[in-house]
Formats: structure tokens, C-alpha cells, sequence
């Protein structure tokens, strides 16, 4: 099953700009975040075979005279392991007579062409977390000047986004869902930002639901320990005989009567409030302390006496 990741980037493959400056600025991205220096070329590395085609076709079209060259790895991090075989697709670009293009910034002056340069950096370099997990996109570049422009037309565009250096990568990335949501929307990947969507309202729902459980639950036990002190009140009363009022005895009644009961309920029965329950029922348990206290000290004299 492919990655969430590595779907959106199949989507957005597909998408070719009808604009042609917009097309020039995904193409800028997509040498400037992915490709790396070697031996007087630039070498574009993919996984994807829709990516490496896009690169292709969009140096076809600006850059006709360019030598170019595709070579194709297959690798294994485990031997005789077929299915963990790794396919990657190696642009091979010969660009020094427009090598002055890369640092060219002219391309990428309108919302569209900067909307489309995320895009191609986002497929030379971009990640982002499936929806079920924590919301996290980022894009890595091999240069800090193009993590930098990354960065700073993210804050035109009015991200937030964060910048840092990873070993040899320099990163910019998004951890909030709105922001996550909306770039992938942004750049047009429409079905990948529908099922983040409904992931994401479904995730929230669950949470919602989790967080209602988790307070009824605590309420519960809160009710549970309650009903448990005020019983054991009644049972030190009792056994002492101690003489209530008329409100204090109807309490103590009602606990007996139903002992499942949680204040609120209680008080429906008695017709009276939650407070003036709670009330009578604070002062059963201050009668019951002040019992057990005599009690005890009770015993301590009449050990004293012996």
C-alpha cells in the first residue's frame, strides 16, 4: 500500500500548469530542492516514476538543447528480498550553459507561480504524515538558499512555517492540520485533501467522543467515591446513635434508599438542590468526624486508666 505521501505526489505529478511561467517556477523548484551538483551535471533523484517524467517533459519543452540522460537503480536493503527492492529514477541534466537560471527568481513573481513553485518543491523534497497521525508536512532542501526561498514564500502565502537544519538537509515544515489541509488543497492535490478531510473530521470526532468518555468516566468514579464516604458516614453515625435533625435524617434516608444515586439525582428525589444535598451531607460528614474523634479518644483514656 503507498504512503500518503507518496500518493499526494502521484496526484500532483499528473498536474501541468496551463501558465508557462507558472510551469518554469515548478520546474525552478524541482532542480533547485532536489537536484544535487556531480561531476559538472545536475542529478534530479526520484522514487517516483511520475516525478522523474514531469522533470523530463518540462526540460523538454524550456530547454530543448539541454543533454539529459535517465538511469534507473534498483536497490535492496536485504538480500534476495524482492519485495523490498527499491526503485530510484536518476535525472541526469548537463545545464551549465543555463546554470544562471537556477538562481533566477523571475519566474516566481505572481501568487499562481509562487502557488506552483511550492508545488515542485514539494515534489522534489516534500513529506507529509498520513491524516491519522500528527499533522506534519514538510519540505527539505539540499541548499539552505532554496530552503530559505521555500520559507519565505510559505510567509507570503501566510503559513507559519518552521525552519531547521537536519544533518545535510535544511527543512522547512507545518505541524498544524488547517495549515497542513490547506497546502495540500493549495498546490492541487484535490482527492488527497478530500480524504485528509474526512480522516481529519473523523479523527476529531473520535477525540471528541474519547474526551466525553473520559469525563463521564471520571465523573462517575468522582460520584462512586462520594456515595462510598457518605455511606461509611451513615454507618459511624448509626453505630453511635447520634441524634440528627429532620433534613439530616431524610439525606441519610435517601443515600440508604438508593445508595446508586449520584448527588444530582438525589436531590431530584428530595426535591431540593444539588447545593442544599451537598449541604446536609458535608455536615453529616463533619458530625461523623467529630464521632470517630471522640470515639478514639475514648479509648485512649480508658487505656490510660488500666
Amino acid at each position: 500500500m503507498a504512503s500518503y505521501a507518496r500518493t499526494v505526489k502521484e496526484e500532483l505529478a499528473r498536474i501541468f500548469d496551463e501558465d508557462e511561467e507558472c510551469q518554469r517556477a515548478e520546474l525552478l523548484a524541482l532542480i533547485k530542492v532536489g537536484a544535487v551538483l556531480k561531476g559538472g551535471r545536475l542529478e534530479f533523484s526520484t522514487s517516483s516514476s511520475a516525478i522523474a517524467r514531469k522533470v523530463i517533459t518540462l526540460l523538454k519543452k524550456f530547454y530543448p538543447d539541454v543533454k539529459r540522460e535517465i538511469a534507473i537503480t534498483v536497490t535492496s536493503p536485504v538480500k534476495n528480498k524482492r519485495c523490498l527492492r527499491r526503485t530510484r529514477y536518476k535525472v541526469r541534466i548537463f545545464f551549465s550553459r543555463y546554470a544562471d537560471d537556477l538562481n533566477s527568481q523571475e519566474f516566481v513573481e505572481d501568487d499562481f507561480a509562487k502557488v506552483s513553485y511550492l508545488r515542485g518543491a514539494f515534489l522534489a523534497g516534500g513529506t507529509v504524515n498520513r491524516p491519522e497521525k500528527e499533522y506534519y508536512l514538510e519540505i527539505s532542501s539540499l541548499s539552505e538558499s532554496a530552503a530559505l526561498f521555500v520559507k519565505e514564500i510559505w510567509q507570503y502565502l501566510e503559513f507559519n512555517p518552521t525552519f531547521r537544519q537536519r544533518k545535510e538537509f535544511f527543512v522547512d515544515y507545518i505541524c498544524e492540520g488547517d495549515a497542513v489541509e490547506e497546502f495540500i488543497g493549495m498546490v492541487g492535490a484535490e482527492e488527497s485533501v478530500e480524504h485528509f478531510g474526512v480522516v481529519r473530521n473523523l479523527k476529531e470526532v473520535r477525540a471528541n467522543v474519547n474526551r466525553l468518555v473520559n469525563v463521564e468516566t471520571f465523573n462517575l468514579n468522582r460520584a462512586i467515591d462520594a456515595a462510598k464516604r457518605q455511606l461509611e458516614d451513615i454507618r459511624i453515625i448509626q453505630e453511635n446513635n447520634v441524634a440528627l435533625n429532620k433534613d439530616l435524617k431524610l439525606a441519610i434516608k435517601a443515600r440508604l434508599t438508593f445508595p446508586e444515586c449520584n448527588v444530582r439525582e438525589l436531590a431530584e428525589k428530595l426535591y431540593i438542590t444539588k447545593q442544599g444535598l451537598n449541604y446536609r451531607f458535608a455536615k453529616i460528614h463533619e458530625i461523623a468526624m467529630k464521632t470517630e474523634r471522640q470515639n478514639k479518644l475514648k479509648k485512649e483514656l480508658g487505656i490510660k486508666k488500666f
